[in-house]
């Protein structure tokens, strides 16, 4: 009896676990899901993390979350209050995709949501992410979501990616270039822009790429 109303328990726990509000989910077959959280000022469907979102569950049937970010700051002073909620949130997501049988989750963030999903990783070192993919990595203004400062504090494999024609994204990826090593990865996109327009099938071959050889 005691095995049976434990057992209820948990499955109603599962049940009330709901998707982060706005967030964009695809729900695929595989066990394995991504969490994406997209730039500055934007949403879950727009550039960089839009064609991740599709391919991975189109290509290799992966469950993908898409996060609506805060975006109703200028200030990145602002937008570090907003890190506890984003924590928070990023856990409701890593809930949900366990409720869908998903067992292995990656993180995805790009420019400042590569800030702030960084952060949570370093304020979360026992967190149930298995990999981290940081895009347009950058200072952003603020010690606590700069995920040029964070890399160094992460210890789950990383690929770290951006855009070589911007001049704020290579300066910061040089930064970065002594943490390479087995666990981290850099790839430039030569002559691309911050949101790596133009190159989102080489975005989308370097990501599947690396997440497939952790499969």
């Amino acid at each position: 009896m005691k095995l049976v109303l434990t057992l209820l328990i948990f499955s109603l726990q599962l049940l009330a676990v709901e998707l982060p509000k706005d967030a964009l989910y695809l729900q695929g077959n595989s066990d394995i899901g991504v969490i994406l959280a997209h730039g500055k000022g934007k949403g879950p469907d727009f550039k960089v993390v839009k064609p991740l979102r599709h391919a991975l569950y189109e290509d290799l049937e992966y469950h993908t979350l898409s996060l609506q970010m805060p975006i109703t700051h200028e200030n990145y002073k602002d937008f570090e209050q907003e890190q506890p909620s984003v924590n928070t949130m990023i856990d409701q997501a890593i809930n949900f995709l366990h409720t869908k049988g998903v067992k292995k989750i990656y993180l995805i963030g790009h420019s400042l949501g590569a800030g702030m999903t960084s952060a949570y990783l370093v304020s979360h070192p026992k967190s149930k992410i298995a990999g981290y993919i940081a895009v347009g990595c950058r200072g952003n203004e603020s010690k606590l979501i700069s995920c040029n400062d964070n890399m160094k504090n992460i210890k789950i494999p990383v690929l770290d990616l951006w855009g070589d024609g911007n001049e704020d994204d290579k300066k910061y990826a040089a930064t970065r270039s002594s943490l390479q090593s087995k666990n981290y990865t850099q790839h430039p996109f030569p002559n691309a822009n911050h949101v790596l327009d133009g190159v989102d099938g080489f975005l989308v071959e370097e990501v599947e790429s690396w997440l497939e050889e952790r499969e």
